[in-house]
């Protein structure tokens, strides 16, 4: 046995007996390879949902949550191809849910910047139909803060965010993030 991997023995040996120090070296010398399977695996589409940290942590806290104690690591690559299989999962089970479920899927969303110059789609139906969406769009301004009610009206007028921004003096990625709030399921 070389010196390398009796450290290494070593060091899982003492990372199973439950030593913060261990684990925190353990952390330090084999999160850039689960950084780096994650950033590998992790869809561009996703990159702006997801931070990969937030899926290096999680591949850690599984890891300490249930150390394996029986699973023997004989070398630093058995435990490099344990971390980085769990981080590729990891990685599967956030894309399945984002890209081919229909609840959370990206492909469904809408950029702001591709919505019709004209503003909200036009009410359609009956009178009675009509007055009840004035209703509940006069409901859903009440609820809302000055600033945004002035946007929303803004942008109902048919201003686009640009013009909107300009004439508030605010940042447009401020308009297009409150104006995303009608089409996050907040809709009046």
């Amino acid at each position: 046995m070389t010196q390398q991997d009796a450290e290494f023995a070593d060091l899982i040996k003492r990372v199973q007996e439950g030593s913060q120090e261990a684990a925190k070296e353990l952390i330090a010398l084999y999160g850039a390879h689960i950084l780096h399977a994650v950033r590998n695996k992790l869809h561009q589409r996703l990159r702006s949902k997801f931070d990969s940290f937030d899926f290096v942590q999680d591949v850690w806290a599984s890891f300490f949550t249930d150390i394996p104690q029986k699973r023997v690591f004989n070398s630093p690559e058995d435990l490099v191809g344990f971390l980085t299989t769990v981080a590729r999962n990891k990685v599967a089970e956030a894309v399945r849910t984002r890209m081919q479920r229909q609840k959370y899927n990206v492909n469904r969303e809408i950029p702001l910047d591709r919505l019709p110059e004209d503003g909200l789609p036009k009410a359609q139906g009956s009178p009675s139909e009509g007055l009840k969406g004035q209703e509940e769009w006069l409901k859903f301004l009440r609820n809302q803060p000055l600033v945004h009610r002035r946007i929303f009206l803004l942008w109902r007028e048919g201003k686009s965010s640009a013009a909107i921004a300009a004439e508030m003096d605010i940042s447009q990625r401020t308009v297009n993030r409150v104006v995303s709030k009608l089409f996050s399921g907040n809709p009046p």
